[in-house]
């Protein structure tokens, strides 16, 4: 390993950036271990921010977002016990699925759109009339918002429910609406990488009672991080605020035992109660928040107007009102094509990544259930998509870097 390291460290470029970063700030960690000694009160104040932030009723906090979307169905099943299925689409992060199977119900998939990342609206409609149809969860996949919106139109099932996978799209909006708005219940992500951090967690916003009700009584039986587990969220924000630095990425990406990247299928999370020092590393999370997305928002533009290449495809929609994108997706033309893409990318640093190593139906413990079914365009996208960066990080160096390696691909 230490050769490994050495051999690296010889031939790394001088900067070497993450693919997504959402920056800590050593003030965060600083209020983060205050937090430990105010009891409840940095959550309670983090939880009434949240509602005024979102004008939304309900607000609960937990330890991660595949645990709040878990929570959020096992609260559903409650209501809906007769409903066991959990519709999704076929090319999504991993966590989803593996949060339906953690709840004890089953997954049913539907193909993406050919030009991005939402459900196929043609595809859907069909299997919107199950009657074991429990909820549907449309996904702001990168911040790409999905249209939640005439997916409720075409939903003529007042028992469905429309969970909102926010995960990716924390202070995101749509047609003037802000994201995690738009359906009956919905989850973001507060994990290394999002639109804002504290090392892991997740929310959950509605405005509905009945789902607020369940919801409360699960969170209420939760179990807390243990002080190791305590121990361990501080020195993961030490090392993000270190080590996420295009400066210093160079160490953990050598080090093969982090994984960093990999995408794992695991329904075994430990699902457990939000933290004070998560909730003081949020203290200013508004001003930061809003700070991130201009800054993602400029290297956004950026890469719209300075990627475009006859062997890549834009998946970003046309327009001036950018979306408030974590990554920057584009596909490519081939799998040789990417490949070559991600190779060069990667011996300059440039921080290019894949997205899910496959779609979901293709997932080896879950393959048997959609041996007889068949996602196209969500295959096509797992074989051919590329990420590139838009986090805070990111230079005016950078992004030329970025451009020239396009220009030359």
């Amino acid at each position: 390993m230490k050769s490994n390291i050495v051999s690296y460290y010889i031939m790394k470029p001088s900067r070497v950036i993450p693919p997504a970063a959402a920056p800590l700030k050593w003030k965060n960690i600083v209020n983060g271990m205050l937090g430990t000694f105010r009891k409840n009160h940095e959550i309670q104040r983090f939880e009434r921010e949240l509602k005024e932030y979102f004008e939304s009723k309900h607000c609960f906090l937990v330890s991660s977002g595949k645990a709040a979307l878990t929570v959020i169905l096992l609260a559903l099943r409650q209501i809906c016990p007769e409903r066991t299925e959990v519709l999704i689409p076929a090319f999504t992060c991993f966590s989803v699925p593996s949060a339906i199977v953690r709840a004890g119900l089953e997954i049913e998939l539907c193909d993406i759109s050919k030009t991005g990342f939402d459900f196929d609206h043609d595809d859907i409609k069909k299997l919107l009339s199950d009657e074991k149809l429990l909820c549907v969860v449309p996904t702001h996949l990168f911040g790409i918002p999905a249209d939640v919106v005439k997916l409720r139109s075409l939903l003529d099932q007042p028992q469905v429910t429309l969970v909102e996978d926010a995960a990716q799209s924390m202070g995101g909006f749509w047609q003037g609406q802000k994201l995690g708005k738009l359906g009956d219940v919905s989850f973001f992500s507060l994990g290394r990488g999002k639109a804002f951090s504290t090392v892991e967690g997740g929310i959950i916003l509605t405005d509905r009672d009945d789902i607020a009700k369940e919801i409360q009584q699960i969170v209420s039986q939760l179990p807390s991080y243990n002080l190791r587990e305590r121990l361990l969220l501080l020195t993961y924000a030490v090392a993000l605020k270190v080590l996420v630095h295009p400066l210093m990425f160079w160490l953990p990406r050598s080090l093969p035992f982090l994984k960093l990247g990999e995408t794992l299928y695991d329904p075994g999370f430990k699902i457990r109660k939000f933290t004070n020092f998560q909730a003081g590393l949020t203290t200013g999370w508004q001003s930061q928040l809003s700070e991130f997305r201009i800054s993602r928002k400029k290297n956004t533009s950026f890469l719209s107007d300075n990627t475009h290449n006859h062997k890549v495809m834009q998946l970003v929609p046309n327009g001036k009102d950018l979306p408030d994108l974590l990554r920057f997706p584009i596909k490519a033309s081939s799998r040789k094509v990417r490949h070559r893409i991600l190779n060069a990318a990667d011996q300059q640093g440039l921080g290019f990544a894949e997205g899910y190593p496959s779609s979901i139906n293709h997932i080896a413990q879950l393959k048997s259930k959609f041996e007889n079914q068949t996602f196209p365009c969500a295959d096509s996208m797992a074989q051919l998509l590329i990420t590139l960066p838009v986090h805070p990080y990111l230079t005016e160096i950078d992004l030329n870097r970025i451009k020239t390696q396009m220009d030359l691909n």
